[in-house]
């Protein structure tokens, strides 16, 4: 029970210094004086110039063949692993590696991997990989050049639904078989069959509408591909190593059709989730359960997103009021500026996930198939559930939000400042600065005073 509370951040408050709803406000206080520093000495933009990096290293050659080749393989035999654990493994999900490996390593530990470090899962993914080789295949047994990566008009609403269904699977889902209510997201059975139907989906469409599908249509690799544009680490068009900023490679994301409905889900969800741990939701659920629960909770979280979405399009409507600008335009130009929220949601929400559940993993590698083995001497390992305290996770909490929401604004005024003269850019972040504060703060009460 200890893990499961405290797996997204909710336990006890009584190691902090002051009350929750004081450290939210300071929180948001915080986000408003970053803006005023930021007007007052942010009088060029920096980033889209920083964000090309300095090369370390150069991959070319049978060596960075060979390094790709291995990392795409591990990449598929990771893959199978967790898919058979899934659908042969033991059905206790405590002893069967396929839940932690793919809701807390996979999900949650890619997520900060990829934010420090930039895109990582491009090198493993076995979507890309199976695609790839597929359309290599074809292209050699019909004489035809293998099918393009770009496979037309780029838009990411495939992206926004398939994460959208993983999200609805992690926070909503309750029940996939009637005769049995109790079974939810963790259960190895359900991850065997949400990773089907999700694998099959990237596939045929891949085999459809060529391999580049997987590229825009995986939420999972889009999302850490975002994520990835903050990290100090990235490799360009020439296969070089880089080193650059943190923060820089926010300017030079596209805006690309569907990004801004994409990261709103995401957004939405981590509210909808610190939404769920309040007693005002306890007081909606009830006490239903099974696909009752399920409905619920899907409503809530639609409902949740929804607000999460018309708060960023009031900001937007407000900022073309000051700029002239369609709203349009200006939604996908600052669209990239939430992406630090989403990894600073992701870093509050699921750090004890990831810090305590997360050491179940070295139990598991040693049997992962529940059948009693101990293959690398680990299975006796013993989890320290006090190795970070209720107090500790608060304060991770309420520094990752208010960070994240400082870097948010720091995106938005480079990008404000390359589009309009000082005084514009500075006016015209206003509402958007709103917004911010009222993320930070909301997302922090949920958290620390649900």
């Amino acid at each position: 029970m200890i893990g499961i509370l405290l797996g997204h951040g909710i336990g006890g408050r009584t190691d902090l210094p002051l009350p929750a709803w004081q450290l939210a406000w300071a929180a948001g206080f915080s986000v408003a004086i970053s803006f005023v520093a930021l007007g007052a000495f942010w009088e060029r933009p920096h980033l889209a110039a920083a964000a090309k990096g300095r090369a370390l290293l150069t991959a070319i050659g049978p060596p960075a063949r060979i390094l790709e080749a291995v990392c795409r393989l591990v990449g598929l035999f990771l893959f199978g692993v967790v898919l058979y654990a899934a659908w042969w493994g033991n059905t206790n999900r405590a002893v069967n590696i396929a839940g932690d490996a793919f809701l807390i390593w996979f999900w949650v530990g890619l997520q900060f991997v990829s934010a420090l470090f930039g895109d990582v899962w491009r090198a493993f993914n076995p979507y890309f990989t199976i695609a790839d080789t597929a359309a290599w295949v074809r292209s050699k047994v019909t004489q035809t050049p293998m099918s393009p990566l770009d496979h037309g008009a780029a838009t990411l609403w495939p992206a926004t639904v398939a994460i959208f269904a993983y999200l609805w699977f992690e926070l909503a889902y309750r029940s996939l078989w009637f005769e049995d209510p109790g079974k939810s997201a963790a259960d190895p059975r359900s991850i065997a069959v949400f990773l089907t139907i999700y694998s099959l989906v990237m596939l045929v469409g891949a085999a459809i509408r060529g391999r580049g599908w997987v590229r825009t249509a995986d939420g999972f690799g889009v999302l850490f591909s975002k994520l990835a544009a903050m990290a100090v680490f990235h490799v360009d068009d020439e296969r070089r190593l880089r080193v650059r900023p943190p923060l820089a490679g926010i300017a030079t994301l596209p805006p690309t059709v569907g990004m801004v409905p994409f990261i709103i889900v995401v957004l939405g969800s981590t509210t909808f989730d610190g939404f769920t741990r309040s007693s005002l939701w306890f007081d909606i659920a009830g006490d239903r359960v099974g696909w009752g629960l399920t409905v619920t909770h899907t409503i809530g979280l639609l409902a949740i997103v929804l607000i999460v979405g018309l708060a960023y399009v009031f900001a937007i409507n407000m900022m073309a009021s000051v700029t002239g600008e369609p709203t349009e335009e200006l939604s996908a130009a600052f669209g990239p500026s939430l992406v630090p929220i989403a990894a600073a949601y992701a870093v509050a929400h699921y750090f004890s996930l990831l810090v305590l559940d997360g050491q179940r993993m070295f139990i598991q590698i040693s049997d992962p198939f529940g059948r009693g083995w101990d293959l690398f001497g680990t299975k006796d390992y013993a989890i320290d559930w006090l190795l970070v305290s209720p107090g500790t996770i608060a304060w991770v909490q309420t520094l990752a939000i208010a960070i994240g929401h400082v870097l948010a604004v720091a995106a938005a005024h480079d990008k404000a400042i390359s589009r309009y003269s000082h005084d514009i850019a500075v006016r015209s972040q206003y509402p958007m600065l709103g917004v911010m504060i009222l993320y930070t703060v909301a997302g922090l009460f949920l958290l620390l005073g649900a």
